[in-house]
């Protein structure tokens, strides 16, 4: 993940006189806003028809001179599900933010208050795609149609640190009215730049009085999630701060002097140390080919502690560990232990030992941010990536992700631009993009089926490249108990509601195998439907408990896989004694070289083999390409639908 608006300042002495001397921020006079008739009186919002409640009021103020943040609401509530936003989640980044001096109350539709005295509490918030985030969250009292709910909160956050606030204009309600403020801190030795996106023609955030920076708005719609979207922050009506050395540079002369930094930091970690030429030649011993040598490189640069992977520690109990700071790779390599870009220079410098030339190159993941050029903000620029030269082609290495085999990149750091540094600046490069081959996903089946209709048996799944690696980085974050039922609920959640899973083995779950397998038995009672003398039978066990991905007639957003895919099943069905196969449905092949569908069925007398094809050649699909892509995943749906009927058959007839 980015730590892109975090910059680390050593100026404590500074700090303290330049607060001393600031003007006071400017703050709202007085507890809440008077309650209006007009406020009372909304039953609807222009531009909201039909809206279940909506934000009368949002104001936020962002103030780096004394590192907090203020943040206020006040939403009406329209209908009876409306009521649901009484149920009040502040979200937060753990570790950062430290969420205080929480204030709430009810307003009643006749204008008398309820001032919230409960109780709040921590919880996790599961997100889009899994992602996980921490809110403080409590329940508003007598929450009524017609009425509304008021909240506000301080955000206190390091003081030795300057964090460039990000404003998501956009709310998941509609927004009647919207005042932003930002007082930044040390213009005088760092430029502030910021930049709008998304934003409504005519509205900018401007310079006003008193150092402060300000945007008022009105009527911005409802931000709408998706299904397969870009990350939210590239959807969503934004306008982002950067605090930057280079007043006045242009973005080329920006990235250019940024290059230049990068190589110099980057040489000075690597360098030229005794120590790791010594140790190159213990690693690899005994490789007889150049490859040879590079993997036993890189599985060594594998082995190291990740300490990037691991939970954010406090001083304390770096100490009590014993956790030193690195300031070389021959530090790396006698702790044990480095960050991942660390890790990353190490097997660099090895491989450069090893005879290699060999290189850093600086990219912009892309899991929760895009790179934009324009945007004078090095913490784009967020993990790095070794390149070396392996005969006369250069090739792209991942050593800083844990458990990542040897030649592939984790998916976010795929189809990425990047620098790659030198002494004048460097280049921008983009690191290859991946193809399906590189995320196959293996289902295999042998299973039985009961005259009653129950569907019982074996299954593995086999994930390989992409599909491995990022399954291993989601297992990493959780105990035993949690990521097998992750793995479990990977096949629960494709067949129907009533079946029962059992994860019975998983192996390759780290190291940096090629491939991680999950062994399962399972049991899907009243599978096949009984008819009479016949079952009906679906024929895609697979795709049964998941819902189409692409249901509404339009979309707001482009679509966004992340890589592209292969999915290959091989299901093996036992009929029940006595039965035979009456009718089978054809099989079907659509698609093209970009999106392709297969599904084969076979009647092998007492079985019913099934052997389906999906490849997904591309991950990105603006959004003109949107009825294309429903088109194609109806006929999917529709293939994966459909039946086989077997037929009990007399003893006698049987062959």
């Amino acid at each position: 993940m980015s730590h892109r608006h975090s910059l680390i300042m050593s100026f404590a002495l500074l700090l303290v006189s330049l607060i001393a001397a600031a003007p006071a921020a400017a703050q709202r006079k007085g507890d809440w806003l008077p309650i209006t008739p007009e406020d009372l009186s909304v039953k609807e919002v222009p531009g909201a028809p039909g809206a279940h409640a909506v934000i009368l009021y949002r104001e936020t103020l962002s103030d780096d001179v004394e590192s907090f943040e203020t943040n206020y609401y006040r939403i009406k509530i329209l209908t009876e599900e409306g009521k649901k936003h009484g149920d009040v989640e502040i979200i937060y980044l753990k570790g950062r933010d430290d969420i205080k001096d929480i204030k709430a109350r009810t307003i009643r539709p006749d204008g008398s208050v309820v001032e919230f005295d409960g109780r709040v509490f921590d919880k996790t918030v599961v997100k889009g795609r899994g992602i996980k985030v921490f809110a403080k969250a409590f329940s508003m009292p007598e929450v009524q149609v017609g009425g509304m709910i008021e909240y506000k909160f301080k955000v206190y956050r390091d003081t030795s640190r300057l964090y460039s606030p990000y404003w998501p204009l956009q709310d998941e309600l509609f927004t009647r009215q919207a005042k932003f403020s930002f007082r930044p801190f040390l213009r005088g030795l760092y430029d502030i730049q910021w930049y709008s996106f998304n934003v409504p023609g005519g509205k900018a955030a401007k310079e006003q009085k008193g150092g402060l920076i300000g945007l008022e708005i009105e009527n911005l719609p409802a931000f709408e999630e998706e299904e397969y979207m870009p990350p939210e922050r590239e959807m969503r009506m934004r306008v982002e701060f950067v605090y930057t050395r280079n007043r006045g540079k242009n973005a080329d002369e920006f990235w250019k002097n940024r290059g230049r930094e990068i190589q110099e930091e980057v040489e000075d970690f690597i360098g030229r140390r005794g120590g790791i030429a010594n140790a190159e030649s213990r690693i690899t011993a005994g490789a007889a080919t150049p490859e040879e040598k590079l993997r036993k490189i890189y599985a060594h640069a594998q082995q190291m502690r990740n300490l990037s992977y691991e939970r954010s520690r406090t001083e304390k109990e770096e100490k009590r560990e014993k956790i030193k700071d690195n300031n070389n790779i021959e530090d790396v390599l006698k702790n044990g232990y480095g960050y991942r870009n660390q890790i990353a220079r190490l097997f660099v410098g090895l491989a450069r030992s090893a005879g290699f030339a060999a290189g850093i190159v600086r990219i912009a993941e892309r899991d929760d941010h895009f790179f934009h050029k324009t945007l004078q903000d090095e913490y784009q620029l967020d993990a790095e990536l070794a390149v070396v030269r392996v005969g006369s082609e250069d090739r792209f290495f991942d050593p800083g992700t844990p458990n990542c085999p040897f030649g592939l990149l984790a998916w976010q750091k795929t189809a990425v631009p990047g620098i790659k540094p030198d002494k004048d600046g460097g280049v921008f490069i983009s690191t290859p993009v991946p193809g399906s081959q590189n995320a196959l996903t293996e289902r295999k089946a042998s299973l039985r089926l009961t005259e009653d209709g129950t569907l019982q048996g074996k299954v593995e799944f086999i994930f390989s490249g992409l599909q491995a690696v990022r399954r291993r980085r989601e297992a990493m974050e959780k105990d035993e108990a949690q990521h097998r039922k992750d793995m479990e609920d990977e096949l629960k959640d494709r067949l129907p509601s009533n079946a029962t899973v059992k994860v019975e083995n998983v192996t390759g779950l780290t190291g940096t195998d090629p491939s991680l397998k999950v062994e399962y038995s399972m049991e899907i009672p009243g599978y096949a439907a009984t008819t009479g003398r016949r079952l009906l039978v679906p024929t895609s066990v697979f795709h049964l408990g998941g819902q189409h991905p692409f249901l509404h007639a339009k979309r707001l957003y482009p679509i966004y896989f992340r890589y592209p895919s292969r999915d290959q099943d091989d299901i093996t069905i036992e009929l029940p004694a006595g039965y035979r196969i009456e009718s089978l449905p054809q099989g079907r092949k659509i698609g093209s070289n970009v999106l392709s569908y297969e599904v084969v069925r076979e009647n092998q007398g007492t079985k019913l083999r099934v052997r389906r094809n999906l490849i997904l050649e591309s991950f990105y699909f603006p959004t003109e390409y949107y009825p294309s892509l429903r088109r194609f995943y109806d006929e999917v749906r529709a293939g994966d639908e459909e039946q086989a009927v077997l037929r009990a058959v007399e003893a006698g007839t049987l062959k």
